[in-house]
């Protein structure tokens, strides 16, 4: 298998996480839900917001990416891409800067969610302690 093409399905392995990521997010939604009126709600359902955001684009990206085969197939899937979303530069980008932008794209669903995690964590904590006393 060549190198792009090898990369291009690890890629698309890796883009498939968003579905554990989206699953991952409903135990704080339930706890969100449960503070419904607090000020730790809010700042949950913010960050489940963020994270389902960086959830949509892994399952975009994993949905595009099969229509880049080759280099060549680069500026029809820009056009392509343009009817729907406005063209940011008219320079076509390669595959490599594609991959790297999905990567970073994907690390950043990985950080929201273990914030959303962490915050959630340090909401029943905090809870707990304060329910204690």
């Amino acid at each position: 298998m060549p190198y792009s093409a090898m990369t291009h399905r690890i890629m698309q392995i890796h883009m498939s996480s968003w579905r554990y990521f989206a699953l991952l997010t409903l135990p704080p939604l339930v706890l969100a839900f449960n503070l419904l009126y607090s000020l730790e709600s809010v700042v949950l359902l913010m960050l489940f917001l963020l994270t389902q955001y960086y959830c949509w684009r892994p399952w975009l990206d994993e949905r595009l990416f099969p229509l880049l085969n080759n280099e060549s197939d680069l500026a029809m899937f820009d056009e392509g891409m343009s009817h729907l979303w406005p063209a940011k530069t008219d320079n076509t980008r390669s595959l490599k800067e594609r991959w790297c932008g999905a990567r970073r794209l994907f690390y950043r669903a990985m950080s929201a969610l273990v914030a959303l995690w962490l915050a959630s964590l340090s909401s029943v904590l905090y809870l707990s302690l304060t329910l204690a006393k």
